[in-house]
């Protein structure tokens, strides 16, 4: 169990310091981002379980020769009470300390999961109902609500146009895909041609339908969690970055890639030009809302700073993403996807496999 412990320890090591650093400039990600995204799910996993598994590991070697039979040992020992036989077990002040340890751990990183879900949905609703209110639903007036684009209104039947005049477009996921709403701004609508507003709707569904708030708000979460290891403020901006990767080649199957760089670029120009305070936390999670932006809300506490928050400039379009989209990288071979497909499995089922089964 010692060993265990050490090579959990190791691991867990690995995955918080080294890995993601090389990970976080890996090439490789604007050729294959759901293969990157996959990897960076697995360290996440894997990291979590080692590190709240070595202590855990250490802590129950006394009682048994696997963790399911020395949890069942403590169990039993703690049910009757029998504090007395553990000088007999060899058991030490170190191991309790370490047992203690790596359950406080693993209640953190699941309370602190739970907490910022029910945070986030929230702030979601908060937000949906401040857009309602001072938008325009493109359902209710199509041609108020869209112009000249009024012949994308079927593609827009759930977005709300807010009159402000910076471009601005994200998207509101709800519990239901019915329920998530796109939101547009009158200055987007005037800035594109019907072609550049397209791919960016297309863009924002793509993250809908692909549910990547689920993704950004866990790893939200684990930087929450442990705010001063560099897998989880690595993996936090990776993921960002990829999740906006994807949704890139999911505007790109229906549209023009010209339409979708030149409606970035449009939009990116425009917000040099705003002043518009922002109210959220210095600790607020990096904003998702500029066009090809989806929001989570993550560090606003009222609904006001929420909106203010999406009307901020966000580091979104980052290098790696503007050149995939002005020179499309060559996909992954099929070699290179198994392998990372094979150190995923491995990361997966290696430490579950040796917390279950034991050495």
């Amino acid at each position: 169990m010692t060993i265990l412990a050490l090579c959990l320890a190791a691991l867990a090591f690995a995955l918080a310091v080294p890995v993601p650093r090389v990970l976080s400039q890996a090439r490789f990600r604007t050729r294959s981002p759901w293969a990157a995204m996959l990897l960076w799910q697995a360290i996440a996993l894997a990291g979590g379980l080692s590190m709240v598994g070595a202590p855990i590991v250490y802590g129950l070697g006394p009682f048994g020769d696997s963790v399911p039979a020395a949890a069942w040992h403590v169990l039993r020992l703690s049910a009757a009470a029998d504090f007395g036989a553990l000088p007999a077990l060899g058991v030490h002040a170190g191991h309790i300390f370490a047992l203690c340890l790596g359950v406080l751990l693993g209640c953190h990183l699941l309370l602190t999961l739970l907490l910022t879900y029910v945070r986030v949905l929230g702030q979601r609703r908060r937000h949906r109902d401040v857009v309602r209110l001072l938008s325009t639903p493109v359902d209710g007036n199509q041609a108020a609500a869209l112009g000249r684009h009024f012949k994308l209104s079927p593609e827009l039947i759930h977005a709300h146009v807010l009159e402000h005049d910076a471009p601005l477009a994200y998207c509101l996921p709800g519990r239901t895909h019915s329920g998530s709403v796109t939101v547009l701004s009158r200055g987007l609508l005037d800035q594109l041609s019907e072609g550049e507003l397209a791919a960016v709707v297309a863009h924002e569904k793509t993250h809908l339908q692909q549910r990547h708030h689920f993704l950004t708000m866990a790893f939200e979460a684990w930087y929450r969690a442990l705010p001063w290891l560099p897998t989880t403020r690595h993996g936090r901006a990776a993921v960002t970055e990829l999740t906006e990767m994807l949704a890139d080649d999911g505007a790109l199957r229906a549209h023009q890639r010209e339409d979708l760089v030149r409606a970035l670029a449009l939009s990116s120009a425009g917000q040099e030009h705003r002043d518009v305070r922002r109210d959220a936390r210095p600790d607020a999670a990096p904003d998702q809302s500029t066009p090809g932006g989806h929001t989570e809300g993550a560090g606003a506490t009222e609904p006001a700073e929420t909106l203010s928050a999406a009307l901020e400039p966000s580091p979104l379009i980052t290098t790696a993403r503007l050149s995939r989209l002005l020179v499309p990288p060559e996909p992954l071979g099929r070699p290179a996807l198994g392998g990372i497909l094979l150190i995923v499995a491995a990361l997966v089922c290696v430490p579950t496999a040796a917390l279950l089964l034991g050495p």
